[in-house]
């Protein structure tokens, strides 16, 4: 079932105290808030069998060589092997479709990031128009290629912010376009090719998917999602803008995208964490989004987005036994 963070029926979620641009209340996002990985969905699996392995991958970025290095790497069955990719599996990279259609294969999970988020309303909003609202929007018949959807990358990309390119469209037409969505933009060039099973794959990932207590090497849950979390809320009760954006939180608590001012969010979950009250339950967060941080081991949190796209390395973490595998990536790599 989707979820609406903004209606009245999801008021619980709603929090004052976070930025006004974390609202971007349009109707294209179709959020899954949660879901719980059920290892009974893989078919593949002896009933009530554990898998082999539980590999969370950080952001690929449709860098399909480096992930398919890194497979190659830890030896990936998807045979015995769940695979969790930790969202922004779009964007940036060269391949994005590619990786979308891999994904697929491999019958791996996700959770929706930043990137992946801009895409899926896109096509929703598209999904919307009429054939005459479409032509104004200079959309073409057919689907485009990779070559054609990929941008040049930056590392800084994330905390610039984006001038209008909506600004020649027709008045009733613009006013349609959800605010934060840009037409000039490799997302709408995205979700202009996208099949509908691709698009109806990365909009199938939850905003949270928790790993049972049961598959984690320190027999605790493991809460996936691909930004962070504001530690002032429960895990369950976040803000979606907050799950796949925050990297800093301000002086007063504010979640931030940007890293000029406060602190990472990390340190003042893990500092808050070890303070908490004996009857908290334990568990650790896995997340990407933050490559400029790199690699970021605490004890209740894991960054594992080490900057494939930007040359750097693709990183994966093992959930059964605490393990860290890396490859090596090459900036817009093609092949």
């Amino acid at each position: 079932m989707f979820y609406n963070p903004w209606s009245k029926e999801s008021s619980d979620f709603k929090d004052p105290e976070t930025p006004p641009d974390s609202l971007p209340s349009d109707p294209f996002a179709q959020y899954i808030y949660h879901e719980e990985l059920d290892i009974s969905q893989y078919p593949s699996l002896a009933r009530g069998k554990k898998p082999r392995r539980t590999i969370v991958v950080g952001d690929i970025h449709g860098h399909l060589q480096g992930f398919n290095d890194f497979l190659h790497q830890v030896r990936h069955d998807p045979a015995k092997d769940i695979l969790v990719l930790a969202g922004d599996l779009v964007a940036k990279g060269p391949q994005t479709l590619a990786v979308i259609d891999r994904a697929i294969e491999l019958n791996a999970r996700c959770v929706r990031g930043n990137h992946d988020d801009k895409v899926i309303r896109w096509r929703g909003f598209l999904d919307s128009l009429s054939l005459q609202e479409r032509n104004a929007l200079d959309l073409q018949q057919g689907n485009l290629d990779d070559d054609e959807v990929h941008d040049e990358v930056h590392e800084d990309d994330d905390e610039e912010e984006e001038e209008d390119e909506n600004a020649d469209l027709d008045e009733d037409l613009r006013a349609k376009v959800p605010s934060d969505l840009h037409r000039n933009s490799e997302h709408y060039r995205i979700a202009r090719a996208m099949t509908q099973s691709q698009y109806d794959y990365i909009r199938s990932c939850p905003l949270i998917l928790t790993l049972p207590r049961a598959l984690s090497v320190h027999h605790i849950p493991v809460h996936v999602v691909h930004a962070g979390i504001d530690p002032r809320r429960d895990i369950l009760h976040q803000r979606p803008w907050v799950l796949f954006n925050v990297r800093n939180l301000l002086k007063d608590g504010t979640p931030s995208r940007k890293k000029k001012k406060g602190q990472g969010w990390a340190r003042a979950f893990n500092r808050l964490h070890t303070k908490r009250s004996p009857k908290m339950q334990d568990f650790l967060v896995l997340y990407g989004h933050d490559a400029g941080r790199s690699l970021n081991v605490r004890t209740w949190s894991i960054g594992i987005d080490t900057g494939c796209v930007y040359g750097r390395k693709l990183t994966g973490y093992m959930v059964e036994t605490g393990q860290l595998y890396s490859v090596d990536c090459t900036r817009n790599q093609r092949k």
